[in-house]
């Protein structure tokens, strides 16, 4: 689909810039004169990733470009290490032309994770990379959202909650229900964000050259999840918040449910709904019915991953997945390669 000059031309950009917009390189090559007078809301979007997630990051930007309204704009940004080439890039640039044509486009080298970061996190550098990317961005990205590849599903358009009041905060995220066993409780944090579906402030990440105090502090964290441990311990409770409850649906179809019964929480949300660290949290479900009303509308689905099974109920989010999966063009390999998602 892509001639070769213009995958040499993204390649020779890459190397030399370390970043590119592959949109500005098809636009010398293919001189377009669209122009979409519909669009009233620009969102920016971020993923970090290797080659290894590949296939994971096509599940998910699939569904958020099939869910978008005409009015919404995407714009991609790729932090990626240095087994991620250009053919790789292409592979998602190519769901640009086959799903959403308005989409934009840019990859940028995580230099400083992979020279800084090294062992930090089991899963490789592209974890911390989420707070290195914010300040490789051009200076017209003031926020960001970064979701996790493939086990996050978008249903609805985003801009609400790009668009929410952050108010100064550096963040806004749901809360991790997990947070309640363990260094939450001995480090006195209030307030603990799971970094896997987070609204990031990107100018005053900046302005606290947040990046720079992350790397510095990368030994602190011992075991668990080191980059969201770091990050909690970092950002002090007054400069970060949780999203309401609406926006999205998050450790709900992981691993252990039922078929035989309505099982429709995990990861101790409950738990985490009666402790002390949910009293902040906007819009609370006042009870396990207002949680199950919510968890059928929601914006995304977090912590969608590879072993789910029919949650009693919740079939219609299996039928999504497998839709996005179709449109995506990775089902084949990715049900392969995780045979959970196509049960």
């Amino acid at each position: 689909m892509f001639d070769k000059n213009f995958i040499n031309e993204v390649q020779n950009v890459f190397l030399k810039n370390q970043k590119v917009n592959i949109n500005e390189i098809e636009e010398k090559f293919h001189k377009s004169n669209i122009v979409n007078k519909d669009i009233i809301s620009t969102i920016n979007i971020g993923f970090t990733l290797d080659s290894g997630y590949l296939l994971e990051t096509m599940l998910t930007t699939s569904s958020i470009m099939s869910t978008q309204n005409k009015t919404t704009k995407i714009r991609f940004h790729f932090g990626v290490t240095k087994n991620f080439n250009v053919i790789h890039m292409m592979k998602l640039y190519e769901l640009r032309n086959r799903i959403n044509n308005l989409t934009e486009f840019s990859f940028y080298y995580l230099i400083e994770s992979v020279e800084k970061m090294k062992n930090f996190h089991k899963k490789g550098e592209a974890c911390p990379g989420k707070f290195e990317l914010p300040q490789l961005l051009p200076d017209d990205v003031e926020r960001l959202i970064i979701f996790d590849a493939g086990d996050v599903l978008i249903l609805r358009d985003l801009s609400e909650l790009y668009n929410y009041n952050m108010q100064g905060y550096w963040a806004l995220a749901p809360p991790e229900p997990f947070c309640i066993y363990h260094i939450v409780l001995r480090r006195n944090i209030k307030k603990y964000l799971n970094i896997g579906s987070i609204l990031l402030n990107v100018n005053e990440l900046k302005k606290n050259n947040f990046w720079d105090i992350y790397v510095k502090n990368r030994n602190i964290p011992k075991g668990g999840m080191p980059d969201q441990t770091l990050f909690n311990l970092l950002v002090p409770d007054n400069k970060k918040d949780y999203f309401p409850f609406r926006f999205g649906v998050f450790s709900l179809f992981c691993s252990d449910y039922n078929s035989d019964r309505m099982k429709w929480r995990n990861f101790n949300f409950d738990r985490w709904l009666n402790s002390k660290l949910s009293n902040n949290f906007p819009q609370k479900p006042s009870s396990e019915i207002g949680i199950l009303a919510q968890s059928y509308n929601p914006l995304f689905i977090h912590q969608f991953c590879d072993k789910w099974s029919d949650g009693g109920g919740l079939t219609i989010y299996r039928h999504l997945a497998k839709y996005f999966l179709n449109i995506s063009g990775v089902k084949e390999e990715l049900c392969k390669k995780k045979p959970g998602y196509c049960l």
